[in-house]
């Protein structure tokens, strides 16, 4: 099941992932991704971005401390399709046509 949740870190940061453990002192993030504002041009509306936490490691799962946390929250959900649309698991194709080069030998 997923608790996906938005984070207020105490550096300024927003950050988004699915809680998969909260007890002790840490909290157990899996897949988390930074929340940035970017505004493309000076009068346009500033649009979200998502961008990997972390990354530059390939650990799917982030364990960060809880004090580190200054509001947990219910991310909106148009918020959370792209969330889920930049993580998940599948694997699209490249652009072009397939070809008898491209095909495999039978």
């Amino acid at each position: 099941m997923k608790n996906i949740k938005i984070l207020r870190l105490i550096t300024g940061e927003d950050i988004i992932g699915n809680i998969i453990d909260e007890t002790g002192e840490n909290i157990q993030i899996l897949k988390p991704f930074a929340i940035l504002p970017m505004q493309a041009t000076p009068g346009k509306p500033v649009q979200l971005v998502l961008t990997p936490w972390q990354p530059y490691t390939e650990d799917k799962e982030i364990r960060l401390n809880k004090s580190k946390v200054i509001t947990m929250t219910n991310p909106k959900s148009d918020i959370v399709k792209s969330y889920e649309s930049h993580t998940s698991e599948i694997i699209s194709a490249s652009p072009g046509l397939i070809t008898e080069t491209k095909l495999p030998k039978l």
